[in-house]
């Protein structure tokens, strides 16, 4: 098996590291926010939702295990679903994003 190059260990690395502190970030917010003020949901989702067409698919992309957080938040689903899909998609967010910077030097190397 050939190795791979230094500079692409490394890049897998950081991007590794730097996609998933963003997203702990972007989680402990979003816990934090239910635990202080569940109000702030609530904003941040007629926030996004009050966006232009555009800016509001942007926000998706970008957020998207966040959006389907704070989805989850605004659904009338009883507690114990709205728990069990926060623990989805957290768990979900944490093995996409370990996997993303592999599939992406994978698919640069072709």
């Amino acid at each position: 098996m050939k190795e791979s190059p230094l500079w692409q260990v490394v890049v897998t690395w950081v991007l590794t590291i730097y996609a998933n502190l963003i997203f702990v970030v972007l989680w402990l917010g979003f816990v934090a926010a239910l635990a202080v003020n569940t109000a702030w949901l609530d904003i941040l989702w007629d926030w996004v939702q009050a966006l232009p067409p555009v800016p509001e698919l942007i926000v998706w992309l970008l957020l998207l295990p966040v959006m389907v957080g704070l989805w989850i938040w605004e659904s009338t689903w009883a507690l114990i679903w709205r728990i069990i899909g926060f623990a989805g998609i957290i768990a979900w967010t944490l093995v996409a994003i370990s996997n993303l910077p592999k599939i992406f030097l994978m698919r640069v190397k072709r």
